[in-house]
């Protein structure tokens, strides 16, 4: 059975694939996205799926604690909530996908961005391929672009690290 964190990442998977459409689309101009065909699209079948695994989720609890439905439904929907709002706080800061903190601790580490030494005690981030950049520098670079600037790395946005 699932849980709330994972119901939440797939919420935020499809937040994603929503707020970037252009990326996902496969739409080719030869008919009226507005007119109803009476079929669900995927990304609406994907939002009755978790909806419905939410409901699956509540049920289950409610009949092991013998609570009612409702309450119990809608203590996990916060649950969700606070997990979504975690996951999306993250990722909204290009730092947090696919990064972590690192405290310099030898000497002769070059940030990958602005090459310059960075000395010990420095605060950073370390990216995936174990690549290591200047907190302020690796965050300019991921604005623009969503690879180590060094040995172009893809950073994949369920790479996060939920620090709770």
């Amino acid at each position: 059975m699932v849980d709330e964190l994972q119901i939440a990442m797939l919420r935020a998977e499809l937040l994603d694939t929503l707020s970037n459409w252009g990326h996902y689309s496969t739409y080719d101009g030869s008919y009226d996205p507005r007119t109803y065909s009476g079929k669900l699209d995927t990304l609406e079948l994907q939002r009755i799926r978790l909806d419905t695994m939410t409901s699956e989720l509540a049920l289950s609890r409610a009949h092991e604690t013998k609570r009612d439905f409702e309450t119990v439904m809608m203590e996990v929907e916060l649950e969700v909530t606070k997990w979504l709002g975690m996951i999306l706080a993250k990722t909204m800061d290009p730092v947090f996908v696919g990064s972590m903190e690192v405290v310099i601790e030898e000497d002769g580490v070059v940030c990958g961005v602005c090459q310059e030494e960075m000395e010990v005690g420095d605060e950073g981030r370390m990216l995936g391929c174990m690549h290591k950049f200047h907190c302020y520098c690796i965050v300019k670079w991921l604005r623009n672009n969503a690879t180590c600037p060094l040995c172009r790395y893809k950073v994949q946005f369920k790479e996060f690290e939920l620090k709770i």
